[in-house]
This record gives C-alpha cells, structure tokens and sequence, in this order.
C-alpha cells in the first residue's frame, strides 16, 4: 500500500493562520483584569473539556494512508456524550481543492478515544451522529456514568460586538493544562445562510458568566476558496462561523437519545 503525505495538520495551519490571531479582548467598561473571568471558566467549565484521540484514514485514488489526530471535545451529559467537530469525524479534501483534479479524497475516522476529567486513561468511545450542516458530531464514552457536563440550562445569546471565550485544554506536553482564549462576534450574515462571522478559537465559546455562548468553527471550504483569488490582502472573508449555543443544545438534546455507532473500523480492532 503506497502511503500518502497527510495534508490536514498544514492544511489546518495555513488557515488559522491565514485567518489571523486570536484577539486579546480590548477593555470592556474600562475593565483590564479578566481574572475573574479565567477563575469562572476554568472552575465550572474545564472539567467538562476533554481531549479526544482517534485514528484518521485519508483516501485519495484507491490509497489509504491511516494517522493518529486528535481535537478537543466537551462533555455534554453525565452519562459520556462528548460534542466535537464535525470534521473531526468525516472531511471531504475534495471540497477543498486538495485533490486531483476529477479525483475522490475524503477522510473518515475511527477509534475514538476520550480522556476523562482526573484519569490518565484513555476510554474507548462510539460514534453517536454527525451533523454535517451544523458542524457538529457526538461520541459516547463507553460505560460512563456521572460526569462533569455543559447541561445547556442557561444560555447566552451572540450578537455582533459581544465578546465571548473558548476553553481549550494543552496537550501533555504543555500539563493537560485548561487554558482561556478570547474572542468576538465580528458580524452577521445572511448570504449563503443566516452565520454570526466571529474572531476567537474554534470550540465551545463562553460568557464571561460562564454561560454557553455557541459553537465555534472553521469554513474550511470558504478559507481554502478565499485563498485562491491571488495575492491581494482583503482578508474579510477570512473568519470563523460561530452556530448559537441555542442551536447546539436543540441538537445535543437530539443526539442524547439516539444509539452510538460501532464503525466497522472500530469493530474490527
């Protein structure tokens, strides 16, 4: 089996960084320690962000080349439902014109592994759904019981010129440490669908109260086409889609009670 170079961490990288860096949050009211803040994250919010593991096949021309990659997932229920994006799951490279021309490219994963809040294990998890509009997929951790979790009970809504914060957790090099990203709500758009255009860091963002905010996320498709219009510098198009928290929690009540996928991949192993 001839083995393919794996064009997703470069691929990723060139477009966040395209996009520019994450905002530090300007002055709110004159306000200039965010302390407060980080504490009320990192207290409520960090033991439900939870690293995710999973092997990563690319297909391109009748050839497979398998990689491990991981992204960060949130515990959404006591009983292991763990929200991720949709990316995270299944990717057409075709969509993004990193794929001969005429040719099929696609990655699918599989062997998700979660590592819970406390533990150094990592537990096998299922794929529960994915929604491809939304941008969001489900895993269930096998055999949880009485986890920490974003319940969705109060939520705060976006609007252009709010500021919002996503939660992220280091991998283990840097201590498996939560760490607190800022961010704002840009604008909002109608065209192609109604999207709130935001700068910050993909995943679950928050209020400074903790409330959840929406779902943070890439246009790949978008980026990958607003890099190929030549050398010009109008980079406006170059943002991220923030899905309001409302939208999340309709879906995530959804996914909550459909059964978890054993993928022939994972059956397999």
């Amino acid at each position: 089996m001839m083995r393919l170079m794996n064009p997703l961490p470069v691929l990723l990288l060139g477009l966040l960084l395209a996009a520019g860096p994450s905002p530090a949050a300007p002055p709110d009211n004159d306000r200039t320690d965010f302390t407060a803040t980080y504490r009320v994250l990192v207290e409520q919010r960090a033991a439900a962000v939870v690293p995710v593991r999973y092997v990563i096949t690319l297909t391109a021309g009748g050839q497979e080349q398998r990689n491990e990659d991981r992204t960060q997932g949130v515990l959404v229920s006591a009983d292991g439902l763990v929200l991720v994006p949709a990316r995270a799951v299944s990717l057409d490279l075709s969509a993004l014109g990193r794929a001969p021309p005429g040719a099929a490219a696609e990655a699918r994963s599989s062997g998700f592994r979660v590592r819970l809040p406390g533990s150094d294990e990592w537990r096998e998890a299922d794929l529960v759904t994915r929604d491809s509009e939304l941008g969001l997929a489900w895993l269930r951790v096998r055999d949880a019981t009485g986890l920490p979790f974003v319940d969705f009970a109060e939520l705060a809504e976006p609007a252009p010129g709010r500021f919002f914060y996503t939660l992220l957790r280091t991998s283990d090099e840097w201590g498996a440490v939560p760490v607190v990203r800022p961010g704002m709500v840009l604008g909002e758009t109608r065209v192609p669908r109604r999207t709130l255009l935001v700068d910050g860091m993909p995943g679950l963002a928050f209020d400074a109260a903790g409330q959840p905010m929406g779902f943070v996320d890439i246009d790949l498709a978008a980026m990958s086409r607003a890099q190929g219009r030549g050398l010009g510098l109008d980079l406006a198009d170059l943002v991220m889609h923030m899905l309001p928290a409302r939208r999340v929690a309709a879906a995530t009540r959804l996914a909550q009670t459909l059964p978890p996928v054993r993928l022939e991949a994972d059956a397999a192993e």
